[in-house]
């Protein structure tokens, strides 16, 4: 891989998953490197999704290898973010990865979490809560 098509500044980040004292799910976004790679957009799309049309862009990223990526992490670029579905390690010899990924649909890049208590239905996003009572 020539270093030239790597002119782009990626984060990798990977998720962590908690629970709340109610016992509703909280997924956080740990930044775990910011390395040169290249965006290729490959195809995209209209979903129809919680009632709206939300366009969905698959795309190839190709970083210099790093231990650890996963079908869990994300990219972040340009204030997007892009869900890794697989990851392959070219060769098997650790000098470059392709990761292939799609933005557009899943996250935002905020935690939200959404349970039910006594007195309706709690929407948790970025610590600010919301209540809805019937």
């Amino acid at each position: 891989m020539r270093a030239g098509r790597l002119k782009k500044r990626l984060i990798l980040q990977s998720k962590t998953e908690t629970r709340d004292s109610f016992g509703a799910s909280l997924i956080t976004w740990t930044t775990e490197a910011t390395v040169w790679g290249s965006l290729l957009p490959l195809r995209g799309q209209e979903l129809f999704a919680q009632q709206q049309i939300k366009p969905e862009t698959a795309v190839r990223a190709i970083i210099r290898y790093y231990s650890g990526v996963d079908s869990t992490w994300r990219i972040s670029h340009g204030g997007k973010f892009y869900d890794i579905e697989t990851v392959v390690n070219e060769n098997k010899r650790n000098r470059t990865l392709t990761l292939m990924c799609r933005q557009g649909v899943s996250e935002t890049g905020a935690s939200t979490a959404y349970y039910v208590t006594n007195s309706g239905v709690n929407v948790t996003n970025s610590g600010v809560n919301v209540t809805n009572t019937p």
